[in-house]
């Protein structure tokens, strides 16, 4: 019987002086993603569009004004009409006043609208994504300011490929320095939300405002530049 051991032959060493050879990595990698390819929204019409039109109108709308409207309650308290008044604990809707222990009345009304929205959802598709979505609206919105700067799809494709000079420059920074005006219409607006918005106003362009106001402002402003 031949002896097992004898029969594994032993891995050759290596000669002395001789370096055993090495696989170099590849010099370039393989990416496993694609890249971002621009999107240029053509502008449609019709009768769905004419109603995402009149929905963003209402929305942005009643977000901006909410704010400055009144509500008479009497001498001690607040006159504005939706007022989240952090400092007393107290949350104003118009003639509805809810006290901090009382927010379970907003998470009822939060469970609430979640539950809706799923049922709309079933019954009648992405409405919510399409028309009432904030992303949607503000989307809408920033889109609207381009083509107003840069022209429609075909114009903004030409636009893009074109070199740089003063006519496309003047286009881009009016597009940029547009949605920044409306990022900062979006945070003061935000703002506003939590103390007397009049007041708040004066304070702000005096700077006499506390230093949160503009940080949150400046928060609030870069998000909606960056996401719209």
């Amino acid at each position: 019987m031949t002896d097992i051991s004898t029969s594994i032959t032993p891995a050759a060493s290596p000669t002395p002086g001789r370096k055993r050879a090495e696989v170099s990595p590849p010099t370039q990698s393989t990416s496993m993603y694609k890249a971002r390819d621009p999107i240029y929204p053509k502008l449609v019409h019709g009768k769905f569009r004419r109603i995402k039109w009149i929905f963003m109108a209402v929305s942005l709308g009643i977000y901006y004004l909410l704010p400055w409207l009144r509500w008479d309650r009497g001498p001690t308290l607040p006159d504005q009409a939706v007022l989240l008044d952090f400092a007393h604990q107290r949350l104003y809707i118009f003639g509805l006043e809810i006290w901090a222990q009382e927010f379970y009345y907003v998470t009822g009304l939060l469970i609430i609208s979640a539950l809706l929205l799923f049922l709309v959802t079933a019954l009648a598709g992405r409405v919510w994504c399409g028309y009432a979505c904030p992303q949607t609206v503000w989307t809408d919105l920033m889109i609207a300011v381009e083509r107003i700067w840069q022209g429609d799809r075909n114009a903004r494709m030409k636009l893009a490929k074109a070199p740089w000079s003063l006519d496309k420059t003047w286009r881009l920074a009016g597009t940029h320095v547009s949605w920044l005006l409306i990022g900062l219409a979006t945070g003061g607006a935000l703002v506003f939300y939590f103390a007397d918005a009049p007041t708040l106003f004066m304070e702000l362009v005096s700077f006499e405002a506390p230093a949160i106001a503009y940080i949150f402002i400046g928060i609030f402003t870069a998000t909606t530049y960056v996401l719209g």
